[in-house]
């Protein structure tokens, strides 16, 4: 059984527990998906893996715009900004799609960054193209992409750590 499908079977044990409880709200849906959540970890192995790295990735990003948000507006409201834009590209190992999507969507989210095409460099490698506010070094730019964002993804999509 897939994770879509467990999760879904989470879901519906979620709002079960909180009619059987005639507790139909959200406290009463949360102690019921939490419940379920713990019997279908044991049942179903990776599955606790995968729902808990969708939450760790959830807000490991919620941060990342709240530190970037405040880098932009710093930068921004500095007398003399110095501009230090540039595109950098990014050697991809997330290959499917829906990986691809979340980290091109991932980066535009994070202000100051923005996705701006995946393609092939002229080796054929399948690469990212981001746009930098404040560039710096490229080859930290393209290690934070790969250490912060495409290494969390992976570990969700594939299950475990791929550096």
């Amino acid at each position: 059984m897939n994770t879509r499908n467990i999760f879904l079977m989470n879901l519906i044990l979620g709002v079960v527990w909180g009619a059987l409880q005639e507790n139909i709200t959200a406290s009463g849906f949360l102690t019921g998906f939490v419940l379920g959540f713990l019997v279908l970890s044991v049942i179903y192995r990776g599955y606790a893996g995968t729902i808990l790295g969708i939450f760790g990735y959830i807000i490991f990003m919620v941060w990342s715009i709240i530190v970037a948000s405040f880098q932009v507006a710093g930068y921004v409201l500095s007398p003399q900004p110095k501009l230090d834009q540039g595109i950098v590209e990014v050697p991809l190992d997330v290959r499917s799609d829906l990986e691809t999507a979340i980290l091109a969507s991932s980066i535009t989210l994070t202000p100051g960054t923005i996705s701006i095409h995946v393609g092939r460099n002229q080796d054929g490698e399948r690469v990212l193209y981001v746009h930098n506010l404040v560039m710096g070094d490229p080859d930290e730019v393209r290690r934070t992409i790969k250490r912060e964002f495409e290494r969390r993804i992976l570990r969700v999509t594939r299950g475990g750590v791929i550096v």
